[in-house]
C-alpha cells in the first residue's frame, strides 16, 4: 500500500509512526514543521507569504517524487496549510484523518472534517458531538519487561505556564509525603516564585530523551490541558514502560487498561496522593489489551478496509 502520511510533527510521534508503517508499506511522509526556511530573514511584511509559496513548492515537489497514492492519513489537519492538503487530496484515493488534540485547541468545522472519507478523534467527547470515530494515542515505543524502579519517584515534561500550578499542588503533596526524588520539567520561562522543585527550560526534548526519563521514574504525572478529554501520550508511554500513573484527567477510567493500583486520578485544587500507590507494585496490563494500544492495534484500525 502507497500511503501518504502528512502531519506538523512537532512532538516526534508521527515520524514513530511513519518509521512502523515503512515496514510492509510505501510511506511518504510530509512533516511540515520541518518545511523550507529560507525566507525567514526576509523583511516582515514579505517573510509570510514567501515562506508560505517556498513550502508549498517543497511539499509539491515531494508529492511529484511518489505520483499517487493509495491513502492520506492527516494528522490534526487544522495546523496544515490549505493549499497544502488540497495538493495532498489530488494524488490520494482515500482520505483519513486523526486528531490527537481537541476542538478547544485546534477547532475544525463540520465542512472542512466532510472532506474526509473517516475521521479518528483521541477525545471521546468531541467524537461523540462531531459523529467521529474514537481513537486512542498508540504506544510508539518496545514493551520493557524488565523495567526497574530507576532515578526518580516522579516524572513530568510539559510546556506552557498554564499548568504550572496544578503541578505545584503536586510537588507540595509528594513533599508532604517526604518524597523528593522527583523530576518535573517544564518547557516556557521561568516563573519567579514557582516551587523549586520545578525546573524551567527553553528547547524541546527529543522524544527519545523523554522515553529514557519515563524509563528511570517509578510515576508519570500527567495534567489534563483545559478543554481536553481524551489521553495523551502520556499513558502509553507509561504502560509501555510499566509504570503508574497519576493524572487529573477522569476520563481514563473508561479504558479498559485502566486500574487504580497502577492509575491514580486526583482532584488537581487537592491534589492527594495515598503512600500506598506510592509503595505497591506496578500490576501488569493483560496481554490482549495492551496489544490494542500498540502501533500494530492501532494501524489496523486506522487502515481497515471498511
Amino acid at each position: 500500500m502507497k500511503i501518504l502520511l502528512v502531519c506538523k510533527d512537532i512532538g516526534g510521534y508521527a515520524r514513530k509512526l511513519a518509521d512502523f508503517l515503512a515496514r510492509d508499506n510505501q510511506v511518504c511522509f510530509i512533516d511540515t514543521s520541518s518545511l523550507s526556511e529560507r525566507f525567514a530573514r526576509a523583511p516582515k511584511i514579505i517573510r509570510r507569504p514567501l515562506k508560505r509559496w517556498a513550502q508549498l513548492h517543497q511539499f509539491n515537489k515531494a508529492l511529484r517524487t511518489h505520483g499517487q497514492f493509495d491513502v492520506l492519513l492527516v494528522i490534526n489537519p487544522a495546523q496544515i496549510e490549505a493549499k497544502q492538503l488540497a495538493a495532498a487530496f489530488e494524488v490520494c484515493t482515500r482520505k483519513i484523518a486523526y486528531l490527537y488534540d481537541s476542538f478547544s485547541r485546534w477547532p475544525m468545522s463540520r465542512e472542512a472534517l466532510a472532506v474526509y472519507d473517516e475521521v479518528f478523534s483521541f477525545d471521546p467527547q468531541n467524537a461523540a458531538s462531531y459523529g467521529l470515530k474514537k481513537l486512542h494515542n498508540f504506544i510508539y515505543d518496545d514493551y520493557d519487561a524488565d523495567a526497574d524502579d530507576g532515578d526518580y519517584s516522579a516524572f513530568v515534561v510539559m510546556a506552557g505556564k498554564d499548568r504550572v500550578p496544578a503541578l505545584e499542588g503536586l510537588a507540595r503533596a509528594f513533599d508532604q509525603l517526604g518524597v523528593s526524588d522527583y523530576k518535573f520539567l517544564v518547557q516556557c520561562k521561568p516563573i519567579p516564585d514557582a516551587h523549586p522543585g520545578i525546573t524551567f527550560f527553553e528547547q524541546r526534548l527529543p522524544l527519545d530523551t523523554v522515553g529514557a526519563l519515563v524509563k528511570r521514574s517509578r510515576i508519570i504525572l500527567d495534567i489534563a490541558k483545559p478543554g481536553q478529554a481524551g489521553l495523551s501520550f502520556r499513558f502509553f508511554e507509561a504502560m509501555a514502560a510499566r509504570k503508574k500513573v497519576i493524572t487529573t484527567n477522569p476520563g481514563v477510567v473508561d479504558y479498559d487498561f485502566y486500574n487504580p493500583a497502577n492509575i491514580l486520578v486526583i482532584d488537581e485544587a487537592d491534589p492527594q496522593i495515598p503512600q500506598s500507590f506510592i509503595s505497591e507494585p506496578y500490576v501488569d496490563v493483560p496481554e490482549h489489551v495492551y496489544r490494542k494500544y500498540t502501533l500494530q492495534g492501532w494501524v489496523e484500525k486506522v487502515f481497515a478496509s471498511d
